[in-house]
């Protein structure tokens, strides 16, 4: 298939995800209401569904699964690392640490507003720690980063589970349902957190793709190309940590999206490349959309957390490609 008609493809999906998360829920919507919920004559009752709790929980969906994904190809381009991935790395399970320790201490209001920033911290902290542990005589090791991300992640994940002893139960239940990854963030405050940074990153990241391209190749090839490969690294890697750890303060933990994403569309340009990256965040945005969407259909009277459902694929995938990268080596 064509470039053109992937992307046609991969848009009519978009559309037809958006439509459905619209319309999917306790109470459903046909097509005929949620038309007249757009032009502004549908019932009250429906135009607060939908406008003030769907749309905002959609462009969440969208937002968070492009910058979780764009964060697993940086960190899968820098460090070499097809396994690389934000939740494998032991970002997610920083800012569940934080968030806990907040709510724990602090309020056990589990509606403030200060709570995607105190997640932003948790992942900052955890991936400077695995960074710390990866580093080796001033160059990245790709499979000590890998070792370092599970171990601070096992560490991580223990704390918090202590960390549960303190806290109230209303605390802990949304603590659980925001690990297993839960889209929690469904207010316009929770969009007008993770908006500012993907557009003001996402631009930066696409003017300096050549780089990125470079780098991809390895590190002594960019050197020789005349690339300033520490201040690129540090550029890129910011960025990805930035970007996952926004995506997670308001989506909540969600994994593997950073793995599968970049690896399809890898497949699919077959060079690592801007046009790579763009459909990294699209493919991310309807992994995450339709895993949110499946979760609110599978329980009629509830919703699965859509972290789950990706975890149902993604790991598996994992496992595939430790085994074949495995068989690569050998």
């Amino acid at each position: 298939m064509k470039k053109s008609g992937i992307w046609l493809l991969l848009c009519v999906l978009l559309i037809s995800g958006i439509g459905l998360s619209l319309s999917t829920g306790t109470i459903s919507l046909s097509v005929e209401e949620l038309v007249a919920v757009i032009r502004g004559q549908g019932p009250p009752a429906n135009q607060l569904v939908v406008l003030d709790f769907r749309l905002p929980r959609m462009l969440i969906a969208i937002f968070a699964g492009a910058g979780l994904a764009v964060s697993g190809y940086l960190f899968q381009t820098i460090t070499h690392n097809d396994l690389a991935d934000p939740g494998i790395l032991g970002i997610n399970a920083g800012a569940g640490l934080t968030v806990l320790f907040y709510l724990g201490f602090f309020t056990s209001q589990t509606s403030s507003s200060l709570l995607p920033f105190v997640a932003c911290i948790g992942s900052f902290l955890a991936a400077f720690l695995v960074y710390f542990c990866s580093k080796q005589k001033e160059r990245f090791d790709p499979n000590r980063l890998l070792l370092s991300g599970v171990a601070v992640n096992a560490g991580i994940s223990a704390l918090t589970l202590i960390g549960t002893i303190r806290i109230s139960q209303d605390s802990y239940l949304f603590v659980t349902s925001w690990l297993a990854g839960t889209i929690w963030g469904t207010t316009w405050n929770h969009v007008y957190v993770i908006l500012p940074w993907l557009f003001i990153l996402l631009p930066f990241i696409l003017f300096q793709g050549k780089s990125l391209e470079v780098i991809g190749l390895g590190d002594e090839e960019a050197v020789g190309l005349g690339v300033p490969l520490k201040k690129k690294q540090l550029f890129f890697l910011t960025s990805a940590v930035i970007l996952a750890a926004v995506s997670v303060s308001v989506a909540g933990s969600i994994s593997f999206i950073g793995l599968i994403a970049p690896h399809l569309a890898k497949n699919i340009v077959e060079r690592k490349n801007n046009h790579a990256l763009l459909m990294t965040g699209v493919i991310g945005s309807l992994l995450l959309l339709y895993s949110d969407i499946l979760g609110r259909i599978i329980l009629a009277n509830g919703e699965m957390a859509a972290g789950i459902i990706v975890s149902i694929v993604g790991a598996p995938y994992f496992i595939f490609r430790l085994l074949k990268n495995n068989q690569s080596k050998s």
